[in-house]
């Protein structure tokens, strides 16, 4: 019989090379803010109106202890930026642009709601996308592995901030949401603009069609950015959570994890929270 023999030294080699392989794929894993812990409870009006969403954002954070506000990431070429320039657009600072996001959840539906930083608000193409606008990726098994299928979704407010543009993007036979699942309100004054979203497990083809305390869903936010002047316009940049899950190609693996918890979120009445800034926004318009 032929003796086997073991090259223990050649072993632990190859697996220190696969492993240092493994860690290179998922580089662009934010350490800190790469889970978001949903909580449930919020009673959501698609309006553009984010008072109930008062004590999400301070309540849900990264394991750091700060909020999914102005989230790093790995930008093209491998740099870690909160905000990556594209096609001749140049960005200074979170005045300039900067998105804030939440999500909640309940049986029918996940929700999302951003609240973005923007000096100016330009949009002049007719594409959801080519100016300031959201484009959102969703992989519904949380697995978060290259090839698996996207659920695509572009929405953008025109350039006279008045009129909502939605593009059901790929749905994989689902219907798309409606125009009633998706609205958009621009703060001028403020230099805010607020996008609320409702996905119903129907659309995203959840298993049972609702959703559940512990499922999880991969999640890719770009949020583009428009300028007005010198040549700014269209899609110029982007930030967000994850967004090269939608540019440079549409990657299921570039996805941040959505967690549906059991925290539920109890708005609490408290000066200078967002409910006053929208009631002294509202009755001025």
């Amino acid at each position: 019989m032929k003796k086997v023999v073991f090259n223990f030294t050649a072993l632990a080699t190859i697996t220190i090379f696969l492993f240092t392989i493994g860690i290179a794929k998922a580089q662009w894993r934010n350490e800190t803010h790469d889970v978001y812990n949903a909580p449930t409870g919020v009673d959501v009006n698609i309006d553009g109106d984010l008072s109930e969403w008062d004590e999400i954002m301070n309540a849900v954070t990264g394991t750091d202890g700060t909020a999914f506000c102005g989230v790093l990431f790995e930008a093209n070429g491998g740099d870690i930026k909160a905000f990556e320039e594209f096609g001749g657009g140049t960005w200074s600072d979170a005045d300039d642009h900067e998105t804030c996001f939440m999500f909640a959840w309940d049986a029918d539906a996940l929700y999302l709601a951003l609240s973005v930083t923007d000096d100016t608000h330009e949009h002049a193409a007719a594409a959801a996308w080519n100016g300031d606008g959201a484009q959102l990726a969703f992989e519904p098994t949380g697995k978060r592995e290259a090839g698996l299928p996207l659920f695509l979704y572009n929405i953008g407010l025109d350039g006279t901030a008045e009129n909502v543009i939605l593009q059901n993007e790929r749905t994989n036979g689902s219907p798309g949401i409606a125009d009633e699942d998706a609205a958009i309100v621009r703060d001028e004054g403020g230099k805010k603009t607020y996008y609320e979203f409702r996905f119903p497990a129907t659309e995203l083809q959840i298993e049972g069609d609702q959703f559940s305390e512990g499922m999880e869903i991969g999640v890719g936010i770009c949020v583009n950015d428009g300028d007005t002047g010198d040549g700014q316009n269209g899609q110029k940049g982007w930030d967000g959570w994850y967004p090269h899950a939608v540019v440079y190609g549409k990657n299921s693996e570039k996805t941040g994890l959505v967690v549906l918890s059991s925290t539920a979120v109890t708005a609490v009445e408290a000066a200078d929270k967002l409910t006053t800034t929208w009631g002294k926004l509202k009755s001025a318009r």
